[in-house]
């Protein structure tokens, strides 16, 4: 038998080492690549009836990013995308591949609230953690669990922040008719108007639901009409939403009846109507860029100078969602879904909204909600100056007996 000496023997090693480098399966070569990498996905609507949204929410979720150089812990942030199409089943099955195929940690998404109670379900049992900024009350509610984190307001505070601040105003209009979008976000900010119309001995005198992508909507407009309401309050947004005040004003009912949207995207919606149209309209949202805080600032001046416009509510949301989870990441010192969610639970820190707290009980994240008012056009300064913050608040907080999240759950 032969003996190899010394030098042969580190020779074949090293070519024994190429081979295997080289044929090594690229599913291994990928999970190791992935190991490296921090992966995050937006799950967005780039088609269905919300794929305005989509391109902006992308847009600020790619702002964050690139704020930290794109890393996280001196790790590659690969961030990805998938279409939710708003549709539960398009929207949990990409969640459920990207995970599979490029070991997603942290997803933030989509933009309608029934699809985003769908997709907390594969966090919670891919046990990935997962924001989402919308209307529903239940993804910090009666569906809570401690992978899945809501961002906007809580229905029950926006609902306040706004009949409150409306009626301080117009003590006198009392009779109120809704226009409800028929899906869980519509449900939720229904139900708490409703609550908040109590105190001011608001009557309510009729409600028409119609599903999301509507197009027509002369017939429920003379209906309200018939009502002789001193309110119109339309629970709708995006496309809906600008169609249902046109068509209030084409028919003669606005702007002498007032016009409220208890729950919108702010400029996005509002650059869509002329200044006739935003005539005595009044309007709630999680995200107006005349904020002044100084990360709001800062991502204003920013998002203008690139774009041209100021950012709206979706870009807004995107970006600090994101941005909360990877300084989240920061606070943890870790990349694992798991401590992430334990650094966010009960932190209180300054960020887009100003102050913020996560409520580890339920991970509604406790922030300021804004009121707004469309201003006239001798008012407005420049083209983007569609309205004034009038109220801005976090409270009145939902009360205990009214949040259904008991038990949190466990990791």
């Amino acid at each position: 038998m032969a003996w190899l000496t010394r030098r042969e023997l580190i020779q074949a090693g090293a070519i024994t080492a190429g081979v295997m480098a080289s044929g090594m399966p690229a599913f291994i070569r990928r999970a190791r690549a992935q190991d490296k990498e921090v992966v995050m996905l937006g799950i967005w609507p780039f088609t269905g009836p919300l794929a305005d949204s989509g391109p902006l929410l992308d847009r600020g979720m790619k702002f964050a990013i690139e704020e930290v150089d794109g890393k996280a812990l001196g790790r590659p942030i690969k961030y990805i995308t998938r279409d939710s199409e708003t549709k539960a089943g398009a929207a949990t099955r990409r969640v459920e591949e990207a995970i599979d195929s490029e070991n997603v940690k942290f997803v933030i998404g989509p933009w309608s609230s029934a699809v985003a109670l769908a997709v907390s379900e594969v966090a919670k049992r891919r046990k990935v953690l997962h924001y989402f900024s919308g209307g529903t009350e239940e993804l910090s509610g009666k569906r809570c669990h401690r992978y899945s984190f809501q961002w906007a307001a809580s229905p029950y505070t926006a609902s306040h922040m706004v009949v409150d601040n409306f009626m301080e105003r117009h003590p006198q209009a009392k009779r109120w008719y809704l226009f409800v979008l028929d899906f869980t976000f519509g449900w939720s900010v229904e139900k708490y108007i409703k609550i908040a119309g109590q105190r001011h001995g608001l009557e309510f005198v009729g409600t028409d639901r119609m599903p999301l992508g509507t197009r027509e909507f002369s017939g429920v407009v003379a209906k309200a009409a018939a009502a002789k309401p001193d309110v119109l309050c339309l629970v709708s947004a995006v496309q809906d939403f600008i169609l249902q005040v046109r068509e209030a004003h084409n028919f003669g009912l606005a702007p002498k009846v007032a016009l409220v949207q208890p729950w919108g995207l702010g400029s996005e919606e509002l650059a869509q109507l002329d200044t006739k149209t935003r005539e005595n309209l009044w309007t709630g949202t999680n995200g107006y860029y005349t904020m002044d805080t100084p990360v709001a600032k800062k991502f204003t001046e920013t998002y203008e100078k690139k774009f041209g416009i100021p950012p709206g509510y979706a870009a807004t949301a995107s970006y600090s969602m994101t941005r909360l989870v990877l300084r989240g990441i920061e606070r943890a010192n870790s990349t694992e879904a798991a401590a992430v969610v334990k650094a966010l639970e009960g932190w209180e820190t300054e960020d887009w909204p100003g102050k913020v707290w996560i409520n580890p009980k339920t991970h509604q994240t406790v922030r300021d909600y804004f009121f707004l008012r469309c201003k006239r056009p001798e008012e407005m300064k420049h083209p983007h100056d569609y309205s004034e913050i009038v109220a801005l608040g976090s409270t009145p907080l939902m009360p205990e007996e009214f949040n259904e999240c008991k038990d949190i759950g466990t990791l």
